[in-house]
């Protein structure tokens, strides 16, 4: 069974005039449209994609392409078959996420009916039909005291996700840095730089970057500034901590029974 805790009373509609939205009217004609997703099917529909586009779609039964793309139909029937309580699921309610998302997470190919997260992977896919233009001069990334180190002597390469993640804004990067740590390092990244130098960035979404890897020459350690997060981000941000302390725990009783069943059979 699926368990959440919803940071963010929201609901997605449908406008006749102009497509989904999220809210209680749509926001260019004010209509109060027809329902599709509750809030708490909203936050669990969009985990559930976000894991099979970027982490985990053999969960689903779900197949993608070198390039990451996904067939939607294939999407809602692993979904459907997985968590039965999501049974009604149809494409359209997909496709309503993703033309909602604000942090342009996904790209959608409706005439061909598929989809893709364009950042974020723990696995591997060619991103590199993404588009080159338009890339700001600088780019910010968020890090830690203990990896600034190792970032000015080595520069940037990918770690668990597939790819370098880079931020239009220094306020973007500090709230995913937030994600991971109280106190962030903000680096600035000379992207004209880089790019001028034979380096590809590739853009992935209005507000995300990504890279194979970013030389030491084109970072510096950028001036603080103060930032206010946005409403609900903090609540989002100690959940997603809260989550990550109940992984570590599992992980750690995992490594006690595997000890003790390691020392059982020496005895």
């Amino acid at each position: 069974m699926l368990f959440l805790t919803v940071v963010e009373m929201v609901q997605v509609k449908w406008c006749e005039k102009h497509g989904p939205f999220r809210g209680d009217t749509c926001p260019i004609c004010g209509d109060e449209g027809t329902f599709l997703l509750n809030d708490w099917e909203l936050v669990a529909l969009s985990r559930m994609l976000t894991g099979i586009l970027r982490h985990f779609p053999e969960k689903f039964g779900v197949r993608l392409d070198e390039h990451g793309w996904a067939n939607l139909y294939d999407i809602v029937k692993g979904i459907k078959r997985r968590h039965r309580r999501f049974r009604w699921l149809k494409v359209k309610h997909i496709e309503a996420i993703v033309l909602t998302d604000d942090k342009g997470r996904y790209q959608l190919d409706i005439e061909n009916k598929r989809i893709r997260a364009t950042y974020g992977h723990s696995i591997k896919v060619d991103l590199s039909d993404l588009p080159t233009d338009g890339v700001p001069d600088v780019l910010y990334y968020p890090t830690t005291e203990e990896e600034l180190e190792f970032i000015q002597e080595m520069g940037l390469k990918p770690g668990d996700r597939k790819w370098v993640h880079l931020s239009k804004s220094y306020e973007d990067a500090y709230i995913a840095g937030r994600h991971r740590v109280e106190d962030p390092v903000i680096l600035e990244i000379d992207a004209k730089g880089a790019i001028d130098a034979g380096y590809q960035i590739y853009v992935s979404s209005p507000k995300v970057f990504i890279s194979n890897e970013v030389p030491s020459q084109f970072i510096k350690v950028a001036e603080k500034r103060e930032v206010e997060l946005p409403p609900g981000e903090l609540e989002r941000i100690e959940e997603e901590h809260r989550r990550r302390e109940k992984k570590l725990e599992r992980e750690r009783e995992r490594m006690k029974r595997f000890q003790g069943d390691t020392e059982e059979q020496e005895e």
